[in-house]
């Protein structure tokens, strides 16, 4: 099964060539706090629920949707920073939650 970036208007799929073009894709946090920050910064609606999404297990942001500074590029694998938040979202405003 193809994974699919989980922000709004956000087409990235991670396919066998996805890493030769430089985009990586990055599972939710396990720490609550820390996810609730990422669902917050996407500002996504659940459209079913009338509230704010919540991330399934298996969900991901794609790369971007994070900035260059947050990645640790220093071991083999491209991975992102302790702590950070993704920041980078372009949906549409109807779509999205007024915080």
């Amino acid at each position: 099964m193809v994974k699919c970036c989980s922000a709004i208007g956000c087409a990235s799929r991670c396919l066998p060539n996805s890493k030769l073009k430089g985009l990586t894709f990055h599972v939710f946090p396990t720490d609550e706090n820390i996810k609730r920050k990422w669902v917050l910064a996407m500002k996504r609606l659940d459209v079913n629920a009338a509230g704010i999404w919540e991330p399934k297990k298996g969900d991901v942001l794609c790369s971007r949707h994070f900035k260059k500074t947050d990645f640790d590029r220093s071991a083999p694998n491209i991975k992102l920073k302790p702590g950070v938040i993704p920041s980078i979202f372009d949906s549409p405003s109807h779509l999205q939650v007024c915080l």
